[in-house]
């Protein structure tokens, strides 16, 4: 493959991810203070709408695991896409809450369909590597929706929000769609590279992997969801509410480059145990002290670490499954996807009958309990053999 084309696949790839999750799945955080001011929406309607994205996305991680999605990956790569478009731009035509409902379930779809297929796309025939370089795209939406919504916000209330954010969306569209399209053409007239197999061989190394990976998603989307809205509340932090947004993306954009060099030069296990422990850190910053160096710093740590543990634990599922890549992310981001609907049920239990601290303290907790089960994890084996390999 010459350099052009590996340079225009990564290209598409960062783009497709941008979307999917930068914007169609997390441009929603810095709206939900304008859509409470100026729609006067509650704060239990947020939650379901938070939770039945969390739940689209299960079903999309689910279906994208099947037969009939890699069977077609270009069909579904345009679905991914042109759904992702279309949520973004629909949650601004109605105030219907129950429309609200159906697109933030379809938003969270779309976004699984669309991450999967992408990765797969442009992770595949041998390019694990690139992980790093490739889950940058997630910071690059996040930032974008953090720096842009306040301007949108200026030009039109919340409903100039979500438009502006479906313009941004549909350029990165149309880049992963010529992109990536154009490979799947290509790779067709080509010999396969890696070869596949039906039998998805799984043993406790692998259920380990999904373990810690599951608690991940639950110990994240608390944080992810909610930040802006949690700062926002806080009278004397207030003003830095959306700016956070706006460092948790630009922290995520070279952190999934710096955890890979950082795996290169220790190994994925010690990379991963030290972004746990620094997500944990981040997430207990910004409400065991709450002032506004520790919330921008515990900003900082989790944007630079929840997509750095993204991008590893998928570099390493392509080394333990390489025959079975499209199907290893699937899985993964099954459970990604269960640990985000377990993660704000729980959330707004604690929040509900303890304090609204106790969310974020549950989820460090949870951090630590995903951080001793991959420190009882043993590679050794993986990494000699990928060490041979090279």
């Amino acid at each position: 493959m010459n350099k052009q084309r590996s340079k225009s696949i990564l290209i598409g790839g960062i783009c497709a991810l941008s979307l999917a999750m930068g914007l169609s799945r997390f441009g929603f955080t810095p709206i939900i203070p304008l859509m409470q001011r100026d729609t006067g929406i509650s704060e239990w309607v947020i939650a379901v709408l938070a939770s039945v994205n969390n739940l689209g996305y299960l079903i999309g991680a689910y279906i994208s695991r099947k037969q009939c999605i890699r069977k077609h990956l270009l069909l579904w790569l345009g679905i991914g896409i042109a759904g992702s478009i279309f949520t973004l731009t629909a949650m601004s035509l109605t105030l219907n809450e129950m429309f609200w409902l159906l697109l933030r379930l379809l938003a969270g779809f779309f976004s699984a369909i669309l991450f999967v297929v992408a990765s797969s796309l442009t992770l595949g025939q041998g390019r694990s590597d690139w992980a790093g370089y490739l889950y940058s795209g997630v910071g690059i939406g996040i930032a974008l929706s953090g720096i842009f919504t306040p301007l949108f916000d200026s030009a039109g209330g919340w409903q100039a929000s979500w438009q502006g954010l479906a313009v941004w969306g549909s350029a990165f569209g149309i880049v992963a769609w010529r992109t990536l399209s154009k490979t799947l053409c290509l790779a067709a007239k080509e010999p396969v590279k890696i070869r596949h197999t039906n039998h998805f061989m799984r043993d406790y190394k692998w259920y380990v992997l999904l373990v810690v990976y599951g608690l991940e998603g639950v110990g994240y989307i608390i944080t992810a969801t909610f930040i802006v809205q949690m700062i926002k509340a806080m009278p004397e932090l207030s003003h830095i509410a959306n700016q956070s947004w706006i460092l948790i993306g630009l922290a995520a954009v070279p952190s999934t480059l710096l955890w890979a060099q950082l795996a290169k030069k220790t190994d994925i296990k010690v990379s991963l145990i030290l972004a746990f422990a620094l997500q944990a850190l981040g997430v207990l910053l910004t409400v065991a002290i709450p002032n506004q160096i520790s919330v921008l710093i515990g900003g900082a740590l989790f944007g630079g670490t929840f997509m750095g543990i993204t991008s590893l634990t998928i570099t390493l599922a392509g080394k333990m499954k390489p025959e079975n890549q499209m199907e290893a992310i699937g899985e993964l981001t099954t459970v990604y996807a269960i640990g985000q609907i377990i993660g704000p049920i729980v959330a707004a239990y604690l929040q509900k009958n303890v304090n609204s601290l106790a969310p974020s303290f549950f989820a460090v907790s949870v951090l630590i309990v995903a951080l001793f089960a991959l420190m009882a994890l043993s590679l050794k084996d993986i990494i000699l053999k990928d060490c041979k390999s090279e």
